[in-house]
């Protein structure tokens, strides 16, 4: 059960004329001193992961909490590459894949996206480990398997269960356990032209705050996401007023409505701080949802949940099970959703370009 490399040569044989592009790639990279990102690109359910391989400079072994925090006050240049135009966009996100320093480790990661770094996510999780199997870099029980395998991910939330189910020895599916989502509570806040809103606010993670899609006048649909994206901004501030400085930051406005997916029975979108939105249901929004309609008595442990996100995509949930957390009533929550490789390849930083760190627009 040996790994079997580490590259995009992995996935798939080197084409004919593959070695001539190579050396032009190494011929730009010892002329013009340009940094490197080696990266593979995914969608989970329609959400975009990037997994940087290499390039970030993070040692195999680097505990996720101390790499997390050696590239954001050392290194940012690695997220705002990896995430930002003119190579991704606002709602790119992407991971620092932290290799394991002796065999049989787990890997780690750092998640990144337009605006910080979170300690988890949910489509990244799903999209980092489909990645890690169709390249070979975790083992499996034998070639062209079939069936369930077990393993983990270390990240800066802590170690995060996984477990995949191969099909012919191709990952169909990856789901992951996060232990001690919680619903904080429903708030009252005042919006302008609407009066009294009631969003519920629940931890997994991130912190996430439901709000009935009514609010901004229009359905969770692709055509109406500016829309929702800029009705997402004054319900973000009148949360921030309305939980003053000692609560918790909330920067993902989740909009709910009904589904449209026979399976599902909810249907969300998140809207984060930076305005980017999820095209997938999202994993941790999903686990947090589950945790408001548990502590609500509308869902029971071991009761299965079915979220469907923007795009029509849906992520299969559980809530396995109670938990604590500091000494609020939590549960640990199981979501699982489907990943697939779209690109790989190498991002070039020019050090004579003046937007070559990145930019938003």
């Amino acid at each position: 059960m040996r790994r079997r490399g580490g590259s995009c040569r992995a996935v798939s044989p080197e084409p004919t004329g593959s070695a001539p592009m190579q050396s032009s790639l190494d011929l730009l990279r010892s002329r013009h001193h340009f940094r490197t990102l080696e990266v593979v690109d995914s969608h989970t359910c329609g959400q975009p992961t990037r997994v940087v391989l290499s390039g970030h400079g993070l040692p195999p072994g680097t505990d996720p909490a101390a790499a997390r925090d050696i590239l954001r006050d050392e290194r940012d240049w690695v997220r705002t590459v990896s995430v930002m135009e003119p190579r991704g966009h606002r709602s790119m996100f992407s991971v620092a894949l932290i290799h394991p320093a002796h065999e049989g480790d787990e890997f780690g990661v750092v998640f990144m996206d337009a605006a910080a770094y979170p300690d988890m996510c949910g489509h990244a999780t799903i999209g980092t480990a489909t990645t890690l199997l169709e390249l070979g870099l975790i083992p499996v029980p034998e070639a062209g398997f079939s069936g369930s395998l077990e393993f983990g991910l270390m990240t800066p939330a802590g170690r995060i269960a996984l477990r995949a189910r191969l099909e012919g020895g191709r990952c169909r599916s990856v789901a992951f356990a996060f232990d001690g989502a919680f619903f904080l509570g429903s708030f009252d806040i005042d919006l302008p032209g609407e009066g009294a809103v009631s969003v519920d606010v629940a931890y997994a993670g991130q912190w996430y705050a439901f709000v009935p899609v009514a609010v901004a006048h229009g359905a969770i649909d692709a055509a109406n996401i500016g829309n929702l994206v800029s009705a997402a901004i004054p319900v973000r501030e009148a949360l921030a007023a309305r939980m003053g400085q000692a609560g918790p930051a909330v920067g993902n406005i989740v909009w709910t409505g009904p589904p449209g997916h026979p399976d599902a029975r909810h249907r969300n979108v998140p809207v984060s701080s930076s305005g980017s939105f999820d095209r997938s249901p999202c994993g941790t929004a999903t686990c947090a949802r589950m945790a408001v309609l548990v502590a609500r008595g509308e869902l029971t442990i071991g009761e299965a949940f079915v979220n469907e996100g923007l795009l029509g995509t849906i992520y299969r949930g559980t809530p396995l099970r109670g938990a604590v957390t500091g000494r609020r009533e939590a549960i640990v929550a199981e979501v699982e959703g489907g990943a697939w490789i779209s690109a790989c390849g190498t991002l070039l930083v020019d050090p004579a370009d003046p937007l070559g760190n990145g930019y938003l627009a």
